[in-house]
């Protein structure tokens, strides 16, 4: 008769291997029951995992479509802010103007006025966000207006009333200025300075276009406004003339010309500005329509890619409970096996 001797050291390798494999289905099963999804969906999917990697692809780009709308949505936010504070701007220099029209001893409170009006325009046309010129059109990495006395601003103007009168503004001579030179210089040189090439020339860095973004998968929109709209470029100017003519040794007649000027082209200035606050608008509305879209379409492919890869928890928990239990065992039986002795049965 022949007997099998089974050593303490070859049943303690067995035992090793079985719990080594129970340890290495533990965190897959864990991960399981916390995601709620396969540890390992190409393996369990297989050919499937096509359609899933399909779907996941366009979540993250509708994610992706979603945080850049958000950032347009902030930028076109500020634009709107900026375009309301620089009608208030305007609306101020109007008021000033018109209360010191004939008051020649007055103006130089509405010339601090159009003064600071410039100031301001110019920072709040420099306006960033997150890195982002927002009126600077498609050159969103470029200051769009230049400073006003340190830029060529100033210069241009100064230059341009000597060329066309001979002497500068604070010279006795400007005096002498009638109300039809005064408004012929106006609607000519300086008109060409701020509506025509002088803008480019003198003030502004910004691209005539705006800037264009995809807000949904084949659709895109303007999404910045340009320095160089109309509306701004009329209120620059109109301030300029109001803080350098009446600054000047020009006659009651002729200043009386320059209110007027001002007058006539920030309300002009003014409706731009609130037209293109319009324009604006219906883009801000097109972007929110859009991100409506965007979040159904991801919440359905979501639902699509869960019906994939998700794992029943109640199944999973049982099967986890289960190993926890053979662990347990095979942790005692191990236990046992190694405080067996040869002693113990001499």
């Amino acid at each position: 008769m022949r007997t099998s001797t089974i050593s303490t050291y070859a049943l303690n390798l067995a035992l090793r291997s079985s719990t080594s494999q129970l340890q290495g289905k533990m965190p897959q099963l864990q991960e399981e029951v916390v995601t709620g999804k396969h540890s390992d969906s190409g393996l369990v999917l297989g050919a499937e995992s096509r359609k899933l990697q399909s779907f996941k692809s366009d979540i993250d780009h509708a994610q992706s479509l979603i945080d850049t709308n958000s950032q347009i949505q902030t930028r076109l936010t500020m634009t709107q802010d900026s375009m309301d504070y620089m009608n208030e701007l305007s609306s101020g220099l109007i008021n000033a103007v018109g209360i010191v029209m004939g008051e020649k001893t007055q103006y130089s409170t509405a010339q601090q006025t159009a003064a600071s009006t410039v100031a301001e325009m110019t920072s709040v046309l420099n306006t960033q966000v997150n890195g982002i010129f927002i009126f600077s059109g498609q050159n969103t990495d470029q200051q769009p207006i230049a400073d006003y006395e340190t830029g060529g601003g100033k210069a241009a103007f100064d230059a341009a009333f000597q060329a066309y009168f001979g002497f500068a503004k604070d010279d006795p001579l400007a005096s002498g200025i009638t109300a039809a030179q005064i408004e012929d210089f106006m609607n000519v040189d300086v008109m060409d300075l701020y509506m025509g090439t002088g803008w480019a020339a003198n003030v502004s860095s910004a691209s005539d276009e705006p800037l264009q973004s995809r807000i949904n998968a084949g659709v895109s929109a303007d999404t910045s406004v340009s320095a160089n709209e109309d509306g701004f470029r009329r209120m620059m100017m109109a301030s300029v003339v109001a803080m350098e003519l009446y600054d000047s040794n020009l006659n009651a007649e002729s200043l009386l010309s320059v209110s007027d000027f001002v007058i006539s082209n920030m309300g002009s200035a003014n409706g731009a500005i609130t037209d293109i606050q319009g324009k604006v608008g219906l883009v801000e509305s097109r972007i929110t329509r859009a991100n409506d879209t965007l979040l159904s379409q991801k919440s359905l492919l979501e639902s699509f890619a869960s019906e994939l890869e998700a794992v029943d928890p109640y199944e999973v928990s049982i099967e986890l409970n289960s190993l926890m239990t053979q662990l347990e065992a095979s942790y005692q039986i191990t236990a046992r096996i190694q405080r067996m002795s040869l002693m113990d049965y001499l």
